[in-house]
């Protein structure tokens, strides 16, 4: 028969069976919080927080922009409708991509003297336009089709107003882009004042398609 060993032998390691010790406990508690944060952490790398892009907002604006540009001689545009269901602008949560909603703002300084500045240059863009030298390009920008017509003095004169108004125009979309905190979305920008410009260009004018021909609007 085994002898019985003297309690003070093991007796700084009894405990009842079932009754942890504090430390254990303790160790426990902070293997809880850990697992917790690392589930947090899972759920937020699930979610890329990106601006919304606010394309009818833009739209809204562009309209403005190109019916000041041009004044009088500005066509009517036909406003988009925004997507059934669907608001202009919101906070959308889901698994890949949070979107935050926001306004649109082209009252900047800059904003403000480039949209003079082209309005200042539309006039003397106009006989260019109606002579079909000049045409509204697909792209948001305008395209010197040909010089047919224009003596030396003239084609110097439409080349640089040509250029003058792609620089601003161009300027423009990449401004309201960084003033309204999407600044790697400048293309989207002029994506949708190329509709704007075409919408609203003159009866008579040229406008270019995707393919690069052009047509009377």
């Amino acid at each position: 028969m085994r002898p019985i060993m003297p309690v003070e032998e093991f007796s700084g390691s009894f405990r009842p069976k079932g009754r942890r010790s504090p430390t254990e406990g303790s160790i426990s508690m902070n293997k809880l919080r850990y697992l917790a944060l690392l589930a947090a952490v899972a759920v937020v790398s699930c979610v890329t927080i990106n601006i919304y892009f606010p394309a009818e907002e833009v739209r809204g604006a562009a309209d403005k922009i190109v019916n000041e540009v041009w004044g009088e001689r500005a066509g009517e545009a036909v406003p988009a409708e925004p997507p059934q269901g669907e608001p202009s602008s919101f906070l959308r949560l889901g698994p890949a991509t949070a979107y935050a909603a926001q306004d649109i703002n082209v009252s900047t300084p800059e904003i403000r003297a480039l949209r003079e500045a082209m309005k200042a240059r539309a006039t003397a863009l106009f006989p260019y336009l109606d002579g079909g030298q000049v045409g509204v390009g697909h792209d948001g920008l305008l395209k010197l089709r040909t010089i047919d017509g224009l003596d030396l003095k003239s084609r110097g004169e439409a080349t640089r107003l040509v250029e003058a108004e792609n620089s601003d125009r161009q300027r423009l979309y990449g401004e309201i882009a960084r003033a309204n905190g999407f600044p790697d979305q400048a293309a989207e920008v002029q994506a949708v004042f190329a509709e704007s410009w075409r919408a609203q260009a003159a009866p008579g004018w040229l406008l270019e398609d995707e393919s690069g021909g052009w047509t009377k609007k």
